[in-house]
């Protein structure tokens, strides 16, 4: 994995470890109460963490995000108090969700994130809707949608797609190709050689990119959010990265054939970026430890 910093200064890398790390360990702790049975259901995002943080990372605050539900990264970037997030997913009344639902399907005004759909379609659409009031109130922002491989299959990517190209919207369309949609692989869901192929179809512009690289994700993002501004056009992203655990904890990664989680876990977003830090003497092995304690 090939790590460009360009103009990054020290203190951004390390903001980029933090932000990536925290809810990696948040997660460990989320499948201890699990199985303690403290907490009904987790959809794990574990190994795909630099897609939803360095994208978060890239758009303004006040920009609205629609994610999806191994997206913790968003909730964590946007800083949303984890005593809060804790509430939601363990049912209490004064969650966002109003003890309703206790996994992912919440947002929060605030902090200007859109509660996910839970057939991962619609909220490609929704982030159409938000661009088209960023144009029509003169506001010169974009929106960010969040979808995977499986969701490419459905008629709402489509929809939304040639929606934003037509109109000319500023959306960042992005897709976390992981590997799987539920338990079918991607080499049984689409015969195009990358899902980013699709943007040519739509008359946008479209790059893949490695999901697992944090300042890959973050950098280009954030020249893609100038571009969908400057231009008034909607732009797809690829990430490509891979799901290291169930599409559920109850369901298990039986199906995953056993050389592929070898291969992806050497791959995993926060070992290789805390190692390049190291290397590139940005942190000692010391100041590492002392954040993991400190979180």
């Amino acid at each position: 994995m090939e790590y460009k910093r360009g103009s990054l200064s020290n203190e951004e890398l390390i903001h980029l470890y933090e932000s990536i790390l925290w809810p990696r360990m948040i997660e460990e702790k989320m499948l201890v109460l699990l199985r303690q049975g403290k907490i009904s259901k987790w959809f794990s995002g574990i190994g795909q963490e630099a897609i939803a943080v360095g994208a978060t990372l890239a758009m303004d605050p006040t920009e609205w995000i629609m994610p999806l539900h191994r997206n913790l990264g968003v909730f964590t970037s946007r800083k949303m108090p984890l005593t809060d997030l804790f509430k939601q997913w363990q049912g209490d009344r004064s969650s966002y969700s109003k003890a309703r639902e206790r996994s992912f399907h919440f947002g929060s005004k605030a902090h200007h994130v859109c509660g996910m759909i839970s057939h991962l379609g619609p909220q490609l659409a929704i982030a159409d809707g938000v661009a088209l009031a960023y144009q029509q109130r003169g506001q010169l922002k974009a929106s960010m949608a969040f979808t995977g491989d499986g969701g490419t299959s459905e008629g709402d990517f489509h929809e939304a797609l040639n929606v934003a190209a037509v109109w000319n919207l500023p959306v960042i369309f992005i897709i976390e190709n992981n590997g799987y949609g539920l338990s079918t692989p991607t080499n049984e869901q689409y015969k195009c050689d990358h899902l980013v192929d699709r943007a040519k179809g739509y008359g946008m512009e479209g790059v893949r990119i490695d999901g697992n690289n944090i300042l890959e994700v973050y950098q280009t993002v954030k020249g893609v959010r100038d571009y969908c501004i400057n231009q008034q056009k909607p732009y797809l992203i690829e990430c490509e990265t891979f799901r290291m655990r169930g599409h559920e904890e109850a369901s298990g990664v039986k199906y995953v054939p056993k050389h592929l989680m070898e291969t992806w876990s050497l791959k995993d977003p926060i070992k290789n970026y805390e190692q390049f830090l190291i290397q590139e003497k940005v942190l000692t092995e010391m100041q590492v430890a002392d954040i993991r304690n400190r979180f």
